[in-house]
C-alpha cells in the first residue's frame, strides 16, 4: 500500500530532477499552502511528503522561509537503530556483529539500543529517534499482544519516511511495517512430530503468553497433536508473563517449579518457548530425579549458545548461519531506498541432540 504522501514525495521528486535540469537557478519548492493546493490535500500530508524528501538529501528547510534544493543528495543520518530487548544477551551478540559488518560494506552504521522489555525505556528511545531521525529502525516489539502506548511515537517515525523494520513479531500500527517473521507454528509442529517419531504420545509446552510468537507456537502444538492423532491435554500447556520470566533470568524459579508440578502428570515430552528456559528446566527436573530424556524429552527454539550448555544437550530449532541478519539488511536497504520489499519468512532448521 502506498501512502498519498509518498506519491505526492515521488511527483515533487520528479520536479526537482527537472529544476535541477534546467539550470536556470530556481532552487526554491512551492509554499506548503500551494503544494496543498495543487494536491488536494492537507498541510500534514505535504510535510509528510516533505520529510521524505529532506529525509532524502533532496530538499534543505528553512524556517520561516521554505524547502529549497539541496546541494547534496546525501542522506542526513545513515545509521541504523536497533531497538531490542538486551543487547548484551541471548541470540543478540551474535546477530549484532553480523548485522555491523552487513551495513558496513553498505555504507551504514548501527546503533544498538536496549530496551530491557521497558515500555518505559521504549518510549524514551523513541522520542529519541524522533529528534534525530535514523535511515531507519528495527524493532523488536516489547509485549506485542497487550496494548503500547508508544504506537503512536512509531507511528509518527513512520510517517516522517524513517522506515520501521520489525524482527520476529509487529506491534499493529503502521500497518504496513515491515516484518521479519518466524513460522511459529510450523516449527511447533516440527518439533513435536520429531519427538512422535521417537515414540512420544504425551506432550506438555511452556510457553510466553504475552509474545505472539508464544501464542503461535503453542497453537502450532495444538494443530500438529490433532493432525497425527495424539490428545493435545490443554491443562498440560503453561502460558507464562514476561515478568515471570524476567524472574527467573534474574534466578527465581518458581516459574518452572509451578510448571513441573502443575503440568506435567503423565507426560513424556516438553516443548519450551526457548533454550534459556529448556536449559534451566533441565537442570530443575534432573535436580527433582527425573532423567532427561529416559523420562521425559525436552525440545525448543532458537538454538543458542544454551542448547550446547551443560550435561545435557538440547534439542533445538534455529536458523540457517546468517539467514536474520541477511533478511534484516536486505529489508532495511530496500526500504531506504524506497523499493518494493517482498514479505520475508524464516523457516526452521531442526538440530537433534541429546535432550530428546
Amino acid at each position: 500500500m502506498v501512502f498519498k504522501y509518498q506519491n505526492i514525495a515521488n511527483h515533487i521528486e520528479l520536479q526537482i530532477l527537472q529544476m535541477q535540469a534546467d539550470g536556470r537557478g530556481n532552487r526554491k519548492l512551492p509554499t506548503e499552502q500551494e503544494l496543498c493546493k495543487t494536491y488536494a490535500c492537507s498541510r500534514q500530508t505535504v510535510r509528510a511528503a516533505l520529510d521524505i524528501l529532506e529525509y532524502e538529501g533532496l530538499i534543505t528547510r528553512r524556517q520561516g522561509s521554505g524547502a529549497y534544493l539541496s546541494d547534496s543528495h546525501q542522506k542526513p543520518n545513515d545509521t541504523i537503530w536497533f531497538l531490542t530487548e538486551d543487547q548484551d544477551e541471548y541470540i543478540y551478540p551474535d546477530l549484532i556483529s553480523q548485522l555491523k559488518s552487513q551495513f558496513s560494506t553498505m555504507h551504514f552504521s548501527l546503533s544498538c539500543r536496549s530496551t530491557s522489555g521497558s515500555i518505559r525505556k521504549e518510549r524514551e528511545m523513541l522520542l529519541e529517534a524522533l529528534q534525530q531521525l535514523p535511515a531507519a529502525i528495527i524493532i523488536e516489539p516489547i509485549r506485542d499482544t497487550i496494548p503500547n502506548p508508544n504506537l503512536p511515537l512509531i507511528e509518527e517515525l513512520h510517517d516522517r519516511g524513517v522506515p520501521i523494520i520489525y524482527l520476529y513479531s509487529a506491534y499493529p500500527r503502521p500497518s504496513d511495517a515491515i516484518v521479519i517473521r518466524e513460522e511459529n507454528q510450523d516449527g511447533a509442529a516440527m518439533l513435536i512430530c520429531h519427538l512422535a517419531k521417537r515414540g512420544h504420545k504425551r506432550f506438555s509446552g511452556i510457553f510466553c503468553a504475552d509474545d505472539s510468537r508464544g501464542l503461535a507456537r503453542c497453537q502450532g502444538c495444538m494443530h500438529a497433536c490433532q493432525d497425527i492423532g495424539v490428545p493435545f491435554d490443554e491443562d498440560a500447556y503453561y502460558l507464562f508473563s514476561s515478568s515471570e520470566m524476567k524472574k527467573l533470568r534474574q534466578g527465581d524459579p518458581s516459574l518452572l517449579n509451578r510448571f513441573i508440578d502443575n503440568c506435567l502428570s503423565d507426560k513424556t515430552a516438553i516443548i519450551c518457548q526457548n533454550d534459556i528456559i529448556a536449559h534451566q528446566l533441565i537442570k530443575l527436573l534432573e535436580k527433582r530425579g527425573y532423567s532427561v530424556p529416559e523420562d521425559i524429552a525436552v525440545a525448543s527454539f532458537d538454538n543458542s549458545y544454551y542448547a550446547n550448555t551443560g550435561r545435557t544437550r538440547i534439542t533445538s530449532l534455529g536458523h540457517q548461519d546468517r539467514a536474520v541478519s541477511s533478511a534484516l539488511a536486505q529489508s532495511v536497504m530496500a526500504a531506504v531506498s524506497r523499493r518494493v520489499i517482498p514479505k520475508t519468512h524464516l523457516p526452521w532448521t531442526l538440530h537433534i541432540r541429546t535432550s530428546g
